[in-house]
């Protein structure tokens, strides 16, 4: 079958058969006319049952709705698009997926080449729109445009690579060197040592859609029964690019016989991770609630404790200055573990899964991918460690028991059409501030409820931090975040990509398996389209998805910009509410309705857990949302109640 001679439909046909032998089992496809061959193809797939076909008329959530597909099944999910700001729109979506290790494949189609830069209608320069967050940028006409550094899985460095591009017809490549191109795409976002997201730039000219889907349905039978070329990567390979792979460093050893703190983040090879985890299950171990279940764990209220060097209490003092930590996979939350790790005086071993390791901290002695642990941890380390983190769980389980009112701020509470009044005082409808009721409350209720098999999806501000805080993570449950970048934008869609491939991963279970996701008001709101799902698309069941409504930026009450000194300016005009609370009052209940989405709101500690439990309990066959109408204003009380009781100076 040539490709020259066959026209764009058959390109779009060769591209799907050559994604789906490439192990591809999902897709999301934009509506567009440019991108039609490649649309009616991926139709004709699902139809058949090669392939599940996801469609959304926003790029943007499509791009990371691919992306949670990706990251929940660890294969390539491609989302198709048409040419010009619609691949634009799945910049976001890119960042986040190669600086998380995340297989997701952006194939967009474009005009002919000859075009760009013409001003032709809806032509844009595509080839190098996502730049160095790709891990290989590939065209069908004829050759790759750029392949990052160890983009592909042989290559040792290639960097850029000139495209010896033909001008002999639009699409200018034929129907073997399409389906080459394709390999060398998703060989490049599994690729072991260095995994993240691919963009594959589709030329198509017209005509662009066939006489009839018959055509399609004929090209497609074909291109299917072709023999796979010889040479061609086994098919378990492809699909299970991690097993038997070869590791990007060695074996390192470590003494135990002094004092050694693990701190896990994220890994890209979350088996490898839980595999090293068992390996260190005797060492404490901080984890960020992404990273593997530990053994050993120590509660991240308690981490700034490891930074003083002594601690004492009366007459008795014990040293909690680690001499050495082992760090495991990605952390990025805790700014005391940021210092911890560039402490200049403590040796750090880096264990990793891929290529690029993390180098923020200071004095890293030793990189590998294996580990070989010598002596034992000595029992009094071991003891301290225990009671450091004793400590930092007490100090916020008497957090979130706290009864007296918050001080004064200008954070309102959230509500159904609340509102902040212009000196920033709360609306008539906040919570009862006696009966505290805050976003941390809000996540500890949901983690009380997770059983093994659950998925946990947080939001990548304060949902994530509030995990940390409730002691996750736990084992049997695992948990993602789009921490990679760390942005909010498009959590929504990842989590309803995570709960379809979670529930497609067992097809035959009677019920689905429950997807829990939770994250802020600005983070849902940010996002609230994704629930825009048309109705002949997939769905995820079982799904719950917890709001918790502080009506605006939480994180900052927290962080520098929530000084006091910073609330407001000298005549009172509000600063801190203004640029950085930003109170929306926006109807949380009417968006659910607009998008037929299952809606309860909860007001206490007391709602929310019989709302979680009954869902827990029942199912449902949808996505059913729950927001959490919380006040603000109790995280900064919580927070500094947690510092003031794990205060090592106290």
């Amino acid at each position: 079958m040539d490709v020259e001679d066959q026209g764009s439909v058959v390109v779009g046909v060769t591209v799907v058969d050559q994604l789906i032998r490439a192990g591809v089992r999902e897709a999301v496809v934009c509506p567009g006319s440019r991108s039609a061959p490649l649309a009616l193809a991926f139709a004709e797939a699902d139809r058949t049952g090669r392939v599940r076909v996801h469609v959304r008329t926003d790029e943007r959530t499509a791009a990371f709705l691919a992306l949670g597909l990706a990251k929940a099944s660890g294969r390539v999910v491609p989302v198709v698009m048409t040419s010009g700001t619609a691949v634009a729109n799945c910049l976001p979506a890119m960042v986040e997926a190669s600086m998380a290790g995340v297989p997701l494949m952006v194939l967009s189609a474009n005009r002919p080449l000859a075009l760009v830069g013409t001003g032709a209608n809806q032509t844009i320069e595509q080839a190098e729109i996502f730049g160095v967050h790709a891990r290989a940028t590939l065209s069908t006409h004829g050759a790759s445009v750029r392949e990052s550094a160890a983009g592909s899985a042989d290559a040792g460095g290639s960097g850029a690579v000139d495209a010896d591009v033909s001008e002999s017809s639009a699409t200018g490549a034929s129907g073997a060197s399409v389906r080459s191109v394709i390999d060398e795409a998703v060989a490049a976002a599994l690729n072991p040592l260095n995994p993240g997201g691919v963009h594959v730039d589709v030329p198509l000219e017209e005509p662009l859609v066939p006489e009839s889907t018959d055509v399609v349905s004929l090209l497609a039978r074909e291109a299917a029964s072709e023999a796979e070329p010889a040479g061609e990567v086994a098919r378990d390979a492809r699909e299970n690019p991690r097993r038997n792979r070869a590791l990007p460093y060695g074996e390192v050893g470590v003494d135990l016989s002094k004092r050694t703190l693990v701190i896990a983040g994220s890994s890209a090879d979350e088996a490898w991770a839980r595999a090293i985890s068992d390996e260190l299950a005797d060492v404490p171990t901080i984890a960020e609630p992404t990273a593997a279940a530990p053994d050993f764990p120590v509660h991240s209220a308690a981490i700034g404790m490891f930074t003083a060097g002594v601690v004492a209490h009366g007459e008795y003092s014990a040293m909690t200055r680690p001499e050495h930590i082992i760090l495991v996979g990605r952390p990025t939350l805790h700014r005391a573990v940021t210092a911890l790790l560039k402490d200049p005086d403590i040796p750090v071993t880096v264990l990793t899964d891929v290529e690029n390791y993390p180098t923020f901290a200071t004095n890293i002695v030793q990189v590998g991918s294996r580990i070989r642990l010598d002596n034992d941890s000595p029992q009094a380390w071991l003891d301290v460690c225990r009671g450091v983190s004793d400590m930092g769980a007490e100090a916020v389980r008497q957090a979130l028991r706290l009864t007296r009112a918050p001080a004064s701020t200008e954070s309102g509470a959230a509500g159904s059409g609340s509102a902040v009044d212009g000196t920033g005082g709360a609306a008539a409808n906040a919570p009862d501030s006696s009966a505290p009721f805050s976003a941390a409350h809000a996540v500890a209720v949901v983690a009380d409820s997770l059983s093994v098999g659950d998925l946990l999806v947080l939001g990548a501000s304060t949902a994530v931090r509030d995990a940390s805080r409730a002691g996750l993570p736990f084992d049997g449950v695992r948990t993602l975040a789009n921490r990679g970048a760390a942005g909010i934008d498009g959590t929504i869609s990842t989590a309803i990509g995570a709960a379809l491939a979670h529930a497609a991963a067992d097809p035959t279970a009677i019920r689905a398996p429950r997807t829990v996701a939770v994250m802020g008001d600005l983070t849902f709101l940010h996002d609230a389209t994704a629930l825009n799902i048309g109705p002949h698309e997939p769905r995820p069941s079982n799904m719950l998805i917890v709001v918790t409504n502080d009506n605006g930026g939480g994180i900052f009450e927290t962080l520098e910009p929530g000084r006091d000194a910073l609330r407001t300016f000298g005549d009172g005009t509000p600063a801190f509410e203004r640029v950085f609370g930003t109170p929306t009052g926006a109807n949380i209940e009417d968006i659910c309705h607009a998008f037929s989405a299952d809606y309860h709101q909860a007001t206490s500690v007391e709602d929310l857990a019989r709302i979680v439990e009954e869902h827990e309990e029942l199912g449902n066959e949808g996505i059913t949302v729950v927001e959490a109408v919380v006040d603000r204003a109790w995280r900064r009380t919580i927070e500094q109640h947690i510092a003031t009781t794990v205060n090592p100076q106290r």
